[in-house]
């Protein structure tokens, strides 16, 4: 039954028991009056007071509007219309439609009730609202949510291992973001604060202005971002003068309008120790185009932000230190590898400036060595990667009034953040180019021995840190240790006669046997020849079958080399890459046809090195002796004629 149905009924029963009660009082009046005995009369005053009381109670509960309680099967009802109108969110849970999003429902819509009445999406049986109860009002329809509402998605910071500066630089971005929603700001911007070079570094910036300036760094001065870099105190004002917004707002091309403005400093401390709080590594800045829209409560919560971005550039530090270290592991094991393939000083050199320009940026490159010969520091070895002059390689340097000759005799590494500021000479008294920029030279040194230094220029000052300079002096030590055992194998060369690997003269004892020789052929007035020989593309030949591979090559070479010349003619390796044969009273053009027969037969020559078989063409360049002609003189000349013959392409005899 309706339950407003039956609170008519009962309206009715009750007023129709109010008029009982008075048509009762009324004739228990009359008869009291009419009877005369005592005990009727008692009777008709108790049946006339119990329906005056009962009238009373009626019209009393009528005037209250009392209800009586509903029965346990209502309240029955009414729980089960409470919990079917509840509703609570339900995730798709990736369903296999593909829908990947949230939306707000009703548990249940659409089932049956245990009476099999349909639902209806409000959560009460029927389609239509119960006569006697009102309709139920319409819900707002819910919002779907998709997962970039809460991921972002096909962003590149998921896609493999991030370089630390790229993650730092997102997350930057993301806090920056949140900043701005909620103090519903213009623009919010990160600074770094150089104060090496004086300037403002942009990192990261959201802004809604299309005027923001396109450099990302501009000088230190008396604007608004650089007074928080240089004096470590926040500052927001809530009322800026538009005569004075383009010296206090530097990142706006032109005046943007800016009423409001925060800024707090970010601090940074590498150690244990609390940073300097004057010296704040950052400036986080928010401005706003309504007047009056920060104060005291907006630079408390920019506080917690600034501890927040101080943790992030601490685990940015932390994996930026261990990428660095990674890079310089890898650096030395390439390098080691190198060296270990080809074992000459020329190699050393070349790896030890390849790798530092993986790890270093840098415009000019110079390795400087001790030169026996010379009996001075030379420069080996020059990298420019500009057009501008650079020293010279073989270039003699003055020591120890250079810088980089300082550099050699203290044994420390010498740092020059600004080369305009200093006098000292870099390298040599007469260098043509004074770069401006910074300088650092670090000395190629091992437990024993000082080598020579390895020294890196760079246009910008102030361009080197601490870090490169604990990296470059990593790899200068390992290049050192390189240096220190061919030195030693060249002392022991001085002492031994004959190669162990080729079975020919050691070059010291051949050079001495040259000088023997030419004093000798000057004597007796004889003919003199010497002759240089190279294997072509030996790189090629290294990198294929590595540097043992190489050297049966090169015993193949001498072999062919001793079985031609006769038995008081000498044969000696004159380094890894070549030979020497000095010819006995023969003239240069019958070394010609000698070397000629040599080549000849050698390009038909097959050699088998691991199964697989190749040949070797050569390149020989012969020097004959004139009366006087010095050793220098006759070695120089063949190895100059050698190397034109190895530019032209190869596998041909030149003659000086």
């Amino acid at each position: 039954m309706d339950f407003s149905f039956r609170e008519k009924v009962l309206d009715s029963l009750r007023g129709g028991g109010e008029a009982v009660f008075i048509i009762l009082g009324v004739l228990s009046l009359v008869a009291g009056i009419l009877v005369d005995l005592f005990v009727v009369r008692i009777v008709c005053l108790l049946v006339m007071a119990g329906s005056g009381l009962a009238l009373f109670a009626s019209m009393r509960a009528r005037q209250l509007h009392i209800r009586p309680e509903p029965d346990h099967a209502t309240t029955q009802f009414h729980s089960q219309s409470n919990r079917k109108r509840m509703k609570k969110m339900i995730f798709s849970d990736f369903e296999s439609d593909g829908q990947d999003s949230f939306e707000g429902g009703a548990e249940g819509e659409g089932r049956k009730d245990s009476h099999g009445e349909q639902e209806s999406q409000d959560g009460f049986l029927g389609t239509m609202p119960h006569p006697g109860r009102p309709a139920p009002m319409r819900e707002i329809p819910p919002r779907e949510y998709t997962i970039s509402d809460f991921f972002d998605v096909g962003s590149d910071i998921y896609k493999g291992d991030s370089e630390p500066r790229s993650e730092f630089d997102f997350l930057l971005t993301k806090v920056l973001g949140v900043i701005k929603e909620v103090l519903f700001a213009h623009t919010v911007t990160f600074f770094w604060a150089n104060r090496e070079k004086q300037q403002m570094v942009l990192e990261a910036r959201v802004t809604d202005s299309a005027n923001f300036f396109s450099s990302r760094r501009f000088a230190m001065g008396h604007d608004l971002i650089s007074s928080i870099a240089q004096t470590g105190k926040p500052e927001f004002l809530n009322e800026i003068n538009p005569m004075s917004e383009t010296e206090m707002f530097r990142y706006y091309v032109v005046p943007a309008s800016i009423k409001s403005f925060v800024g707090v400093p970010v601090y940074f401390s590498r150690g244990t120790g609390e940073p300097d709080a004057d010296s704040p590594v950052a400036v986080l800045a928010v401005d706003s185009k309504a007047p009056d829209d920060f104060g005291p409560e907006t630079l408390a919560l920019l506080g917690k932000f600034t501890k927040l971005i101080s943790a992030l550039i601490k685990s940015y530090n932390d994996k930026y230190d261990l990428l660095l270290d990674s890079e310089l592991l890898n650096s030395i094991r390439r390098l080691k590898d190198r060296v270990r393939n080809d074992f000459a000083l020329g190699t050393i050199v070349q790896a030890l400036a390849e790798e530092t320009s993986k790890l270093i940026n840098w415009d000019f490159l110079t390795v400087v060595l001790y030169d026996e010969t010379k009996h001075a520091w030379v420069n080996r070895k020059t990298v420019s990667r500009s057009p501008d002059g650079a020293l010279p390689e073989g270039q003699v340097i003055n020591f120890p009034d250079s810088i980089v000759g300082q550099a050699i005799r203290t044994n420390t590494h010498c740092l020059v953040n600004d080369l305009e500021t200093v006098e000292s000479i870099r390298y040599h008294v007469g260098e043509h180019t004074k770069h401006a920029g910074s300088l650092l030279s670090i000395p190629i040194t091992s437990l024993n021995k000082c080598y020579g230094a390895i020294t890196i220029e760079s246009k910008e000052k102030f361009n080197f840190t601490r870090r490169d300079i604990e990296m470059l002096y990593r790899l200068a030590e390992h290049a050192a240790s390189a240096l220190e055992i061919y030195y030693m194998q060249e002392v022991i060369k001085e002492y031994v006669i004959i190669d162990d690997q080729t079975g020919t003269y050691s070059r010291k004892f051949f050079v001495q046997r040259v000088e023997e020789e030419l004093q000798r052929a000057d004597d007796a007035g004889s003919e003199l020849s010497i002759i240089f020989v190279t294997v072509d593309k030996a790189h090629e030949i290294t990198e294929r079958f590595g540097n043992d591979g190489f050297e049966r090559v090169m015993l193949a070479l001498a072999k062919a080399i001793r079985s031609s010349v006769r038995s008081y003619d000498l044969v000696g390796r004159y380094d890894a890459h070549r030979f020497a044969a000095l010819l006995i009273d023969t003239a240069a053009n019958e070394a010609y046809i000698w070397a000629e027969k040599i080549r000849k037969n050698l390009a038909g020559l097959v050699i088998n090195l691991d199964g697989k078989t190749f040949s070797i063409t050569i390149s020989v360049g012969v020097c004959g002796a004139l009366e006087g002609t010095k050793k220098e003189e006759l070695i120089g000349n063949a190895a100059t004629v050698l190397a034109k013959a190895s530019e032209a392409g190869g596998n041909v005899v030149r003659v000086f």
